[in-house]
């Protein structure tokens, strides 16, 4: 089962959703909404919205409820995507193919861009279904309050200082750095595998898993969220900048603590396919009810872009 055929019907739906969340272009301040909607339409994945989705999907047949969620967790992604492509972080000049948000807007529209995309996405999941989409109604009507506090508080810790934030600290303070495994673990759990974990686990919240349910596809979604960056990390090496639409070998470049740096590009390679299947043999209890998810695993962890 392909990738692509998975994952159409669920994108076209997030991407539904979100036309419909996020300001349009010529509404005013135009530049702050023009930089936000240049960012999230700019032919992203969508691997976290999506997982959100099919995770949920392995639980039940009212998985809809979750695209408030998986929109939430995008707008995020994106958001972070934004940050780290500025001159103070990573400074990079293209993002999929095309110029950063900082290049086209200026900086000082693209941290706001940043910002309101944050913003934004607690505000999805705390409108009490203001928004007036068919989704989000389903969303309130079907999600009791308490589980809806534990959504928000799942995405906001794995996005926060907690999460993302603080991978993130910690690899600019490693760039030009010797640094132990330990410290690589850390960086890249909390960095790049802390919003996709998170996707998952909402995704077996909003589905009214049982705690059993959730620590069991926890411990699939561990070794995937490792494994994203791995391949991230090769890719950076040995991928084709065409189809990854940025510049490669800026991990060497800016010196910076990698899997491939610390290990090799064999051993790496090596611990891509050991994840690989780590995570899919947590998914082997699930039967043919999680073809989707394996299939989506496999092109993560195997992607070429």
């Amino acid at each position: 089962m392909a990738y692509a055929k998975i994952i159409k019907g669920r994108t076209e739906l997030i991407d539904s959703a979100l036309e419909y969340y996020l300001p349009g272009e010529d509404e005013y301040p135009q530049a702050i909404h023009r930089a936000m909607r240049y960012s999230v339409f700019a032919g992203g994945k969508r691997v976290r919205p999506v997982l959100v989705l099919l995770t949920a999907e392995l639980f039940t047949t009212d998985w809809q409820r979750a695209v408030p969620a998986a929109c939430a967790l995008e707008l995020i992604h994106t958001y972070s995507l934004i940050h780290d492509d500025l001159p103070s972080m990573d400074d990079d000049d293209y993002r999929r193919g095309r110029l950063t948000a900082h290049k086209v807007f200026g900086e000082a529209t693209a941290i706001l861009a940043g910002d309101a995309l944050l913003t934004l996405a607690f505000e999805l999941l705390a409108d009490e279904g203001k928004q007036g989409h068919e989704l989000s109604r389903l969303y309130w009507t079907e999600v009791k309050p308490a589980l809806k506090l534990q959504v928000v508080y799942e995405i906001a810790r794995a996005a926060g200082v907690r999460g993302m934030v603080a991978g993130q600290v910690v690899d600019l303070q490693s760039e030009g750095q010797k640094i132990d495994p330990q410290t690589l673990e850390y960086i890249n759990a909390h960095k790049t595998g802390a919003l996709l974990v998170a996707s998952i686990r909402v995704g077996a919240l909003l589905a009214g898993c049982t705690k059993e349910e959730i620590e069991k596809i926890t411990r699939f979604a561990e070794p995937l969220g490792r494994a994203f960056q791995v391949v991230d990390d090769v890719l950076d090496v040995r991928g084709d900048e065409a189809k990854m639409g940025k510049t490669k070998g800026m991990d060497q470049k800016k010196e910076k603590a990698t899997y491939v740096s610390l290990y090799g590009l064999q051993q790496a390679n090596a611990l891509r396919e050991q994840l690989y299947w780590q995570a899919v043999d947590e998914l082997q209890s699930f039967g043919e009810s999680a073809a989707n998810l394996k299939e989506l695993t496999r092109f993560i962890i195997f992607r070429d872009h």
